[in-house]
């Protein structure tokens, strides 16, 4: 059976990328249900196949014993993925009549957006600098804040810090610098641009570093590169060529991170990546084989906005479901009985602890109506370039990596930088000229001066 399911997995694999090429040459551009279909062809297909021959080799002892006794379900896996593609297909297409309300498009000239634009690259920079200071202050400040990083990672010692919901916020140096990047790549040379971009990047370097994230430091770099092939508008065959080099290039980066800091231990680049890549297959055969999970009611869909607030107000009344699948997994959860990480769920695995087999599909489609509503307001960005870069970071940040980790915690949290961003920008793109701004001349003139430098 093992050998069948590498089979399945294989032409998993080989359909998504026909479908990839198929829907966005159709349309004539790859949009971010494509990037979906990519990631779950990648992670369902090619790497349920390594996974499966992986462990079959005995080179995956930790998950085998989740993974072994359930080969006679393998099938049903990638049955289970081909409904996931099929549902949210069917959610983008049925967000489609929302395009009138959710397009809609600001009257103001290019130029005066371009410099809202910039004004708005400088608001982001200057609240993650006033955000990150006030969350650092009480462990020393910025420098502080890195031992204190590394002193979670090691369990030395906590700082009980009232301010550490303001923890997210240093994120907004991201989008900041995506701003910057993007204003440059439509062809905005103003000097303030590029010093901007090149405080907004040095600053986003530290917060990821002290963060200590390895995903998230390889996408944030990975965003400037795809956002740039998105820029030129290369062909479909092309950015399928450069999506999947991006996406090999990071789990490749995630195990050099991995050997350098000594994170995790691997032979080689094969066995890291078929253990990175086996929780959302043990997940799903544990929660199967348990049963005890299964008819959540789609509960964790219910109670994801409590997530946007601090988690010292929901922790005690909100079961997250990381963590019960960390418990079935693991025996106990995370910061319990000496087990000190969780263990993610993936978008089938949450779609199963729902409602079993139909909240697979209602999970699928409502990720499909997210996915088309993102989809506008990325459209709705008319400098071209900050609207590759942005495209390119929610197609990383969101239509893969929230395939592989879809906990509603962990979506909503991880990504509280990214609405608090949005937020600031459309903020910035409707608000009306004050008076403030009038004393640096007319604001058609000044987002001349943005494009001529």
């Amino acid at each position: 059976m093992t050998d069948l399911a590498i089979v399945f997995g294989l032409v998993f694999m080989l359909i998504c990328i026909a479908i990839f090429l198929l829907h966005s040459s159709y349309i004539g551009r790859v949009t971010l249900l494509d990037w979906s279909v990519l990631g779950i062809g990648g992670i369902y297909g090619g790497g349920w196949a390594l996974v499966a021959y992986v462990t079959r080799a005995g080179g995956n002892s930790f998950w085998e014993k989740w993974l072994l006794p359930s080969d006679h379900l393998y099938p049903l896996h990638t049955l289970c993925s081909i409904i996931l593609v099929g549902v949210i297909y069917l959610g983008w297409l049925f967000a489609g009549p929302l395009r009138i309300k959710s397009h809609k498009r600001s009257k103001a000239p290019l130029m005066q957006n371009d410099y809202r634009l910039y004004r708005a690259g400088w608001m982001l920079l200057i609240l993650a600098l006033v955000m990150q200071w006030l969350y650092t202050y009480a462990y020393g400040g910025y420098i502080g804040a890195l031992d204190y990083s590394a002193s979670i990672r090691s369990a030395i010692f906590t700082v009980n810090n009232p301010l550490s919901f303001l923890r997210p916020f240093g994120g907004l140096a991201f989008f900041s610098s995506f701003l910057f990047f993007g204003l440059w790549l439509g062809g905005c040379n103003r000097r303030g641009i590029k010093i901007g971009f090149v405080l907004a990047f040095v600053f986003s370097i530290y917060i990821l570093f002290s963060w200590l994230g390895r995903i998230g430091f390889l996408v944030f770099l990975a965003t400037f590169v795809l956002g740039v092939l998105l820029a030129k508008r290369v062909r479909p065959l092309s950015l399928l060529a450069g999506g999947c080099l991006i996406m090999l290039l990071i789990l490749i980066g995630a195990y050099q991170v991995s050997v350098w800091f000594n994170f995790k231990e691997a032979n080689n680049v094969f066995l890291f990546m078929a253990r990175e890549l086996s929780f959302p297959f043990a997940s799903f055969f544990a929660q199967l084989d348990a049963g005890e999970h299964l008819f959540r009611a789609f509960k964790d869909l219910l109670v994801a906005p409590v997530y946007l607030l601090p988690s010292s107000l929901w922790t005690n009344w909100v079961d997250d479901v990381s963590q019960i699948n960390t418990t079935l997994i693991m025996g106990a959860p995370k910061g319990e009985a000496g087990v000190t990480g969780g263990i993610p769920v993936d978008l089938i695995t949450l779609g199963l602890m729902q409602a079993s087999g139909a909240g697979i599909a209602v999970v699928g489609f409502l990720f499909g109506i997210g996915l088309r509503l993102i989809q506008f307001f990325v459209d709705s960005i008319r400098n071209p370039g900050v609207r590759a870069v942005f495209e390119s970071y929610i197609a990383l940040k969101i239509s893969v990596l929230a395939i592989f980790y879809a906990q509603p915690s962990l979506v909503v949290s991880s990504n509280i930088a990214l609405i608090a961003a949005i937020f600031i920008i459309v903020l910035n793109t409707r608000m009306p000229r004050i008076r403030l701004f009038r004393r640096l001349g007319h604001v058609d003139s000044m987002g001349a001066r943005i494009h001529q430098g």
